[in-house]
């Protein structure tokens, strides 16, 4: 597709439009737009086919040359390209940064001369598309644990486990970012809780190989069957039991791992009521996704309910299922009463907890409510084998005691502390 000085193939038009929310690709595109095409294919693919000269703007020729060749010549650029290649989405962000730089700098149909700063204006530019590019993997991330087995995003229904996402979910989802803050401070938020979940996970003893399944031939001296140890009480016989440990031919134990079932329920009781508005509820919405991820992994079920005064939203996943997208955008107005909440979670790991399985309840809230029915619950949360943890955002920990087995108080938002990390994921 015949743009400024390069041709560039129809696809790679239709991505960078597609990641950006543009209109689709015209011969009558706007100049700025034709060099976006450009800067989009170099990024993207890494390769360009240049046009015949009679084909190329002879009004913009000169200056996009010069910006080409000064692009060839950053290791800035290099890099940016290197971080992109193949990902439409984040090509298209790089796009947008470099642009926001060179668009002042277009010349006039009459000024074809390419501006003396236009080196430096690249640099810049690179440095922050670089960094708008690492933000929108680290926000996708949040809801989609990108690679590996968590929660993702799907369009229309909310989030489910799968890993990677589809190209087209992704743009999508990168177009929705863009215009929702909330949403977005939520993505960067989770994203390093998930983070901080996984090293926990990394801190963790695994569940050793530790059942007798049958023999089988090998070289670990622990697992040696009696027959084999018994050579080594005569000379000749040890050097054949030699020779089989080098050659991994000894007979020894096969040993197994049972993989634990998945634990009972995890029931989330989100604080929506008025003054959880604003920093509070982003942080909370995003331990509550970072908590979804968990229960994906250990195939648990997960519900999340959100409360005031009364029950506002209340979403059940099932290993493998989406979470509604609604339970993200609950809003937040009214009263605080825990005990609603409480009584509501109860009631649904009765019905969805087999007998001897462990539960598991985390209350994140910024208030108190009346404790005369605290006692009573805690009393159904034990005969259930319900384990419930409470979060509080800037309460004293007395207002959650008489609710909680254990209790946490958060006053800085911006992270996670160690302690209450440990509380939520090493368990």
């Amino acid at each position: 597709m015949k743009r400024i000085i390069f041709d560039v193939p129809r696809w790679h038009a239709y991505l960078h439009r597609d990641a950006r929310g543009l209109e689709i690709a015209k011969e009558r595109d706007a100049p700025a737009r034709k060099f976006e095409d450009e800067l989009f294919d170099r990024i993207y693919s890494g390769e360009t086919e240049s046009l015949p000269e009679s084909q190329q703007d002879k009004n913009l020729r000169e200056w996009a040359t010069a910006v080409h060749v000064a692009c060839e010549q950053l290791p800035a650029f290099a890099r940016l390209a290197s971080e992109c290649r193949g990902d439409s989405v984040a090509a298209g962000a790089a796009v947008e940064e470099l642009m926001a730089e060179l668009q002042p700098q277009l010349p006039q149909e009459q000024d074809r001369r390419p501006p003396e700063t236009i080196r430096r204006g690249i640099t810049r530019a690179c440095e922050r598309a670089s960094a708008a590019v690492d933000e929108l993997r680290e926000t996708i991330e949040g809801l989609t644990g990108t690679g590996m087995t968590g929660t993702a995003w799907r369009p229309g229904t909310g989030t489910a486990t799968g890993g990677q996402l589809p190209a087209g979910s992704i743009r999508a989802l990168a177009a929705r970012l863009r215009s929702d803050a909330r949403l977005r401070q939520i993505a960067l938020l989770a994203g390093r809780f998930k983070r901080i979940a996984a090293a926990k996970r990394r801190q963790k003893v695994k569940h050793g190989a530790d059942e007798l399944a049958d023999i089988e031939l090998g070289a670990d001296l622990g697992r040696l069957l009696p027959s084999e140890l018994v050579k080594l009480a005569t000379r000749p016989h040890r050097a054949l039991l030699l020779k089989d440990l080098l050659e991994r031919k000894a007979m020894q134990y096969q040993l197994i791992g049972n993989e634990p079932l998945g634990k009972g329920p995890l029931v989330v009781l989100l604080d929506k009521s008025g003054s959880m508005e604003g920093p509070r509820d982003i942080w909370a919405t995003a331990v509550a996704l970072a908590l979804l991820e968990e229960a994906q992994r250990a195939r648990r079920v997960y519900a999340l309910i959100g409360f005031d005064y009364h029950v506002k939203h209340e979403a059940v996943v099932r290993p493998g299922e989406p979470l509604p997208e609604e339970a993200l955008f609950t809003a937040c107005a009214g009263g605080t009463e825990i005990a609603v909440a409480l009584a509501r979670g109860l009631e649904l790991i009765r019905g969805n907890s087999g007998p001897l399985k462990k539960a598991d309840i985390v209350l994140i809230t910024d208030g108190g409510s009346d404790t005369s029915s605290a006692a009573r619950l805690r009393d159904d949360a034990a005969a259930l084998r319900v384990t419930i943890l409470g979060f509080g955002i800037g309460v004293e920990r007395e207002w959650l005691t008489p609710w909680c087995d254990t209790v946490q108080v958060v006053h800085d938002l911006a992270k996670l502390s160690d302690t209450s990390a440990d509380s939520l994921f090493a368990a």
